[in-house]
C-alpha cells in the first residue's frame, strides 16, 4: 500500500469513527425520546430500559453507516482540495479515480461487514427489542409462532389458530385452520377451516367455512358455511399486527425460504420479495456513496469549508433516501419489479458519481 493510500484512509477512518459515534449517539437519543412514553407508562425499570437501548445499537449501526460513510468521504476529499493535496497528486499524474480508489475500496469492505450485521446481529437485536417491549414492559406475551410454513396463534379462549399467511395492510387471513379443546385442554373438540378471512367492520368475514365437532368416539360432525362472520375478539387484529412475522427479524435464508413457501401456495409474495432484495440493497448504499461523495467534496471545497461539506453530504444523503425509498414502496406495492425498485438507485447514483470521477478536471 502507497503512503498516500495509508494517508487517505487514515482520514477517511478518523472521520468516519467519529461520525459513528457521533450519529450512534444520536439515534439511541432520539429512540430513547420516542420511547419514553411508553417506558414511564408501563413504569419499566431501568433494567428493561438499558437492554432495549443496548439492543437497539445494532440496529443504529446498520441504519446510520450509509451517511457516516458518505459524511468521511465528502469531508476527507474536501480537506484535501483545501490544503491542496488533490493539486499535488494530480502533478504527479493520479487521476481523481485512482485518488477515490483506497476510499472506495475502505467503503465496500464496511459494506460488506454492515450486510454481515443486517443477517445477523440486527435480526437477533430485532427480536430481543420486540420480546423486551411486549413481554417485559407492556406484560403482553407474544403468543404467536412461526414455523417454516405456518403462523400458529394461541387465543384468549385457549384455541390455537393456524394461519398460512397474514397481510396486516388489507387486514386479512389466508389458509386457516382453528382448533378448540375441552376444559382439560388435551383433547380436539372442534376444528375449524376456512380459505381465508377479512376484519369488516369489527367482525372477521370467513370464506368456506367448515366446521367439524368431534365426539368421545372418534366420530364427527361437519357443518359448511359459504361465508361466516365471527366476533373480532375470536382473534384480535391488534395481537396478530403485534405478532406479525417481520422481515427485520429474518434473515436472507429465512425470508427466501419464507418467500418460496408462500408462492408454492399461490399466495401473492411480492411485499416479501422487495424486502429480501432490500436487505442486500441498503448495505450496498455504503458503496455508492463515495462515488458520488467524492467528485461533488472536491468541487464543493472551492465554496466553502466543513459546513459546505456537511451540507453537501446532507443533499446527497436526502435525494438518495427519497428515490431509494419511494422505489421500495413502488416495490411492495408491485408497482416496479423488485430488482429496478431497490436498485434503481443504487444504478442511478452509481453512473453519476463514475461519470464524474472520471470525467474530473480540477
Amino acid at each position: 500500500m502507497r503512503t498516500f493510500d495509508k494517508y487517505i484512509l487514515t482520514e477517511f477512518f478518523r472521520i468516519f469513527m467519529l461520525s459513528l459515534i457521533v450519529m450512534v449517539s444520536f439515534y439511541e437519543m432520539v429512540t430513547f425520546i420516542d420511547m419514553s412514553g411508553y417506558f414511564f407508562k408501563f413504569k419499566a425499570t431501568f433494567d428493561m430500559m438499558s437492554r432495549y437501548m443496548i439492543f437497539k445499537m445494532p440496529m443504529a449501526l446498520f441504519h446510520v453507516t450509509p451517511i457516516c460513510v458518505l459524511l468521511a468521504s465528502v469531508l476527507t476529499i474536501s480537506d484535501m482540495s483545501r490544503n491542496s493535496e488533490l493539486i499535488a497528486m494530480k502533478s504527479v499524474g493520479m487521476s481523481m479515480a485512482r485518488i477515490a480508489l483506497p476510499i472506495i475500496v475502505a467503503a465496500g469492505g464496511i459494506s460488506f461487514v454492515s450486510f454481515i450485521d443486517s443477517e445477523y446481529l440486527f435480526t437477533i437485536a430485532a427480536k430481543e427489542t420486540n420480546r423486551i417491549y411486549y413481554e417485559e414492559i407492556k406484560h403482553q406475551k407474544r403468543k404467536g409462532l412461526f414455523s417454516q410454513d405456518k403462523f400458529w396463534y394461541m387465543a384468549d379462549d385457549g384455541s390455537i389458530w393456524n394461519i398460512g399467511l397474514m397481510d396486516i395492510k388489507n387486514k386479512t387471513i389466508k389458509d386457516v385452520g382453528v382448533f378448540r379443546f375441552d376444559k382439560s385442554g388435551s383433547k380436539i373438540v372442534k376444528r375449524v377451516t376456512a380459505d381465508s378471512g377479512k376484519l369488516v367492520d369489527g367482525s372477521w368475514i370467513l370464506e368456506n367455512y367448515v366446521e367439524r365437532d368431534f365426539t368421545s368416539g372418534g366420530q364427527f360432525t361437519e357443518r359448511v358455511w359459504p361465508r361466516r362472520s365471527l366476533p373480532e375478539d375470536s382473534i384480535k387484529f391488534d395481537d396478530l399486527n403485534k405478532v406479525k412475522l417481520n422481515p427485520e427479524e429474518m434473515n436472507l435464508a429465512q425470508i427466501q425460504k419464507y418467500i418460496e413457501n408462500i408462492k408454492s401456495k399461490g399466495y401473492d409474495a411480492t411485499r416479501y420479495v422487495a424486502e429480501m432484495h432490500a436487505k442486500i440493497g441498503f448495505p450496498l448504499i455504503t458503496l455508492v456513496m463515495p462515488l458520488l461523495a467524492i467528485p461533488l467534496g472536491a468541487r464543493s471545497s472551492r465554496s466553502g469549508g466543513i459546513l459546505i461539506g456537511i451540507g453537501v453530504s446532507v443533499v446527497i444523503g436526502v435525494t438518495f433516501w427519497f428515490t431509494f425509498s419511494m422505489g421500495l414502496a413502488f416495490g411492495k406495492a408491485g408497482r416496479l419489479p423488485p430488482y429496478l425498485s431497490v436498485y434503481g438507485a443504487h444504478v442511478l447514483f452509481a453512473m453519476t458519481g463514475l461519470y464524474m470521477l472520471f470525467t474530473d478536471r480540477q
